[in-house]
């Protein structure tokens, strides 16, 4: 959602709001209080069980209602309201709303593995949700790992940015990056990990709903997965980024594996085409019709303008959505109608730090039953258990809970319920579990006669213990760090909101983070990322919600802003 200044109506993912805004910077707050007084309980319940994207649909876009009245319906200060240029308001309601859907509230019913079996028994339409880490076993590398995708990239071409090489003006401009790298991702001889088996086993059970996946290595085609949706595209076929002439991603497979530049042979067919009418009529740059002219026209001379007419323009792309690309048009029509119909989401090696797929959650209603298997745990959400670990070893462990059998020769003995597998013992820790002791440093004042004196730093040790909800098994990467941010203290939280963004998993998920099994997704994560001038707006809008919550002063550096 957001409001343009140079427009009288609010712009909601480009449809316009019934409601005019006219001079909305002019009327009186108190007037907008009035308004929503009676809507304020059902707009704030609405707010944390719709989820950001589905509230702002309806209220803002379907009702047309006033973004400046709904803030104050959820109960931020009317004078922090006031002091927010209607230009920034939108980013003001998301990032709330991002707030509010963050403290989702836990669902009591749901928090140990027993219950995890218990709800995956009873559920007939499942949710899916898969990242990176659910093929990292499989040989495919991740993408924020230490040992990933991006520090490589970092490493050997020594990018800005990593994520360059997926961003589609850097592609047109030197395609040769991708297909230097492209081998790595191509999946010629991988095969599916027990993950994958595992959603074809429910698909096989009548229980799921979708798997939406945000890896782009084709492996839940190669294990039968009918009902699945490619986030992110696939290799599996491929465009020409200048004709759009479209084929099937196999005859890219010579030109991705000897890393060079596979260019569109329809482009490569119509410039010939287009010199021989040129020559026949005599037309083109200093072409005189004479046959000399013809044979050598100096527009068509040299190799070098050939290969930048191939290079920049007739360049053949694997449907992936790289950043800057709009995710297909199934993923909003497959999401819109699947969260009716969702009970239960299950989401697998991926940290959802990515969006628009890590948005999902802000569709489903609070009331589905949230469970999430990756290698490290996820802070910024509010899932009801948490199995950290190997995604492979846990989905074996719930097959066999289930009374099911998940049959794949990467599990001892073949299945889940054979006796090699049983005498492997893959369970996870008991609660409670041992708490950690960590040494925190912090600035403390000194009073003294006349008021504060100074600051001093006091060092102190705390235990932080594992959350009741997190189920931890033996290849979980669980550091103090998470136990801190888990914790709930404030002050450590925001330091983690803060420096998320740079952070990596640990443990080499992958979607977008890298857990080994169930990390980030082995997709590419987050189609439309925000530049630095678009995070220096989110860092300070943020900077007047957390710490101006309580109605005090903006600071200047915000004010100006």
């Amino acid at each position: 959602a957001g409001l343009s200044d140079s427009s009288d109506d609010l712009v909601v993912d480009g449809s316009r709001a019934a409601t005019p805004l006219g001079t909305l910077g002019d009327a009186p707050l108190g007037a907008y209080e009035r308004l929503m007084a009676d809507q304020a309980a059902e707009v704030r319940r609405a707010a944390q069980t719709l989820g950001p994207a589905a509230f702002t649909h309806e209220y803002v876009g379907e009702r047309g209602m006033d973004v400046r009245a709904i803030l104050v319906a959820l109960e931020i200060p009317p004078a922090l309201v006031a002091s927010v240029p209607v230009f920034q308001l939108g980013t003001l309601l998301r990032v709330h709303l991002q707030r509010l859907h963050g403290r989702r509230p836990k669902l009591t019913t749901v928090n140990t593995p027993e219950d995890v079996v218990r709800e995956l028994k009873k559920a007939q339409r499942i949710m899916v949700l898969t990242g990176a880490g659910v093929s990292v076993s499989c040989g495919i590398p991740d993408f924020r790992s230490p040992e990933g995708i991006y520090t490589r990239l970092n490493d050997e071409f020594g990018l800005d940015d990593p994520q360059q090489m997926f961003d589609i003006e850097y592609f047109r401009d030197t395609p040769e990056l991708f297909y230097s790298f492209a081998r790595e991702l191509y999946p010629y001889n991988f095969e599916p990990a027990p993950s994958h088996a595992f959603v074809k086993l429910l698909e096989d059970q009548g229980k799921l709903l979708r798997n939406y996946t945000q890896n782009i290595d084709t492996l839940e085609h190669v294990q039968g997965i009918q009902r699945v949706l490619n986030c992110h595209g696939s290799f599996a076929t491929a465009t020409c980024i200048k004709c759009g002439f479209r084929c099937d991603g196999k005859a890219l497979e010579e030109d991705i594996m000897a890393m060079r530049i596979a260019y569109c042979p329809k482009c490569a067919e119509q410039k010939p085409q287009q010199q021989q009418t040129q020559q026949k009529t005599g037309q083109g740059s200093g072409s005189t019709g004479r046959l000399v002219d013809m044979v050598f026209d100096e527009d068509d001379d040299d190799d070098e303008d050939d290969e930048e007419y191939g290079a920049v323009r007739g360049i053949m792309k694997p449907d992936i959505t790289f950043f800057g690309e709009k995710l297909p048009d199934q993923f909003d029509e497959a999401l819109l109608c699947d969260r009716e119909a969702v009970d239960l989401l299950l989401v697998m090696g991926s940290s959802l730090k990515v969006a628009p797929v890590s948005e999902i959650m802000g569709y489903l209603p609070h009331t589905v039953p949230q469970i999430v298997i990756n290698k490290t745990p996820i802070l910024h959400l509010n899932f009801d258990v948490q199995l950290l670990g190997d995604a492979d070893d846990i989905v074996a462990y719930l097959a066999k809970q289930c009374g099911w059998e998940l049959r794949h020769k990467r599990i001892a003995g073949g299945s889940s319920a054979s006796l090699e597998f049983a005498a492997v013992g893959v369970k996870p820790a008991e609660h409670p579990m041992p708490s950690v002791e960590v040494a925190v440093r912090e600035m403390r004042e000194v009073e003294g006669a006349e008021g504060v004196a100074g600051v001093e730093v006091v060092e102190e040790t705390r235990a932080y213990s594992v959350p009741e909800h997190w189920h931890v098994f033996p290849s979980a990467v669980v550091t103090p760090r998470d136990l801190m941010v888990a914790s709930g203290d404030a002050r450590v939280r925001m330091a983690a909101a803060s420096s998320e963004s740079d952070d990596s998993d640990s443990d080499g998920d992958s979607e977008d983070d890298s857990d080994s099994d169930s990390g980030d997704d082995s997709d590419l994560d987050s189609r439309e990322p925000s530049d630095k001038e678009d995070e220096e707006d989110e860092e300070l809008v943020r900077e007047l919600v957390e710490t101006n919550i309580d109605g005090a002063a903006p600071s200047e550096a915000a004010n100006q802003h």
